[in-house]
């Protein structure tokens, strides 16, 4: 066999045995956040349902006055309005029933969470806490993902909108996203406006546990490492009931103050518990 079919032969065995993969989906991804955004979509949402509901007191209005015996035109115009009204508010409830998996996509495939919530906001006519509980996640994702500007900005916008029905039941976390982004972002006066706001919220055990270690990483930011060290024991007890990397960090924390201070006693005490509970980084 001559040279140039068996190198022939050689490339289309290795092109079959090697096929082209299949080009990548597009990323999906969300808009920048925008304050003036979200209050258009609610604005939006907030006429259409109440237009579809001034429809539907017409179309029970119509129906009571001619009957079924009227305009054939007239009574299947009035059923479809009332046949929209059932599905828009489908739509809402299609829309609230996936988001406690949204969170737990969001924690663990960031990419799929952002794409499902940029799926899910396209949704017109929604329910203003379906809308808000949306806004919630997309702080969670953009706080996962560590852009602590966008999230600390969802999140003041959010806190800073009146009538959250339901939605209000996440005022507390998007106080401790706020504060953390905060902290991040070295703002000071920030995150202790958001730590007062969390002294004067109701908090579940863990959320306390969060405000604790944020108080006291705030303390250490502002050079007051003396707060931070205060009730040491009391705190240290409570932190054993985090997950052993929070609780390592919240250790580190301590660590940090004390030596701060000078205090060797209390940094032996506390190093040790750092380098059982959590890694280097």
């Amino acid at each position: 066999m001559s040279e140039e079919p068996r190198r022939a032969e050689e490339q289309d065995a290795e092109q079959t045995s090697n096929p082209t993969p299949p080009p990548a989906e597009p990323v999906v991804r969300l808009p920048a956040f925008a304050p003036s955004r979200l209050r258009r979509d609610l604005a939006l949402d907030g006429f259409l349902r109440v237009a579809a509901m001034v429809l539907l007191f017409l179309a029970f209005f119509v129906l009571l006055s001619v009957g079924l015996s009227g305009s054939l035109v007239t009574v299947v115009l009035a059923l479809g309005i009332v046949v929209g009204w059932v599905g828009l508010n489908t739509v809402g409830a299609r829309v609230a029933q996936p988001l406690p998996g949204l969170t737990a996509l969001i924690d663990n495939a960031p990419q799929a969470g952002e794409a499902m919530l940029a799926e899910l906001r396209r949704k017109r006519a929604l329910p203003r806490f379906v809308r808000l509980m949306l806004g919630h996640r997309w702080a969670v994702l953009r706080h996962r993902q560590q852009d602590f500007v966008e999230a600390a900005a969802i999140a003041q916008t959010l806190l800073t909108t009146p009538r959250p029905g339901p939605a209000a039941g996440h005022r507390a976390h998007l106080l401790l996203i706020l504060a953390e982004a905060r902290l991040e972002m070295r703002d000071a006066a920030g995150a202790w406006l958001a730590l007062i706001e969390l002294g004067r919220t109701p908090l579940s055990l863990t959320e306390a546990l969060q405000r604790m270690a944020l108080q006291t990483r705030y303390e250490l930011l502002i050079g007051k490492p003396a707060y931070a060290l205060s009730q040491a024991g009391h705190k240290i007890r409570l932190a054993e009931l985090l997950p052993a990397p929070q609780s390592g960090a919240f250790h580190a924390m301590l660590a940090a103050a004390a030596q701060r201070l000078g205090r060797d006693d209390w940094f032996d005490r506390l190093w040790p518990r750092v380098e059982l509970l959590c890694s280097e980084a």
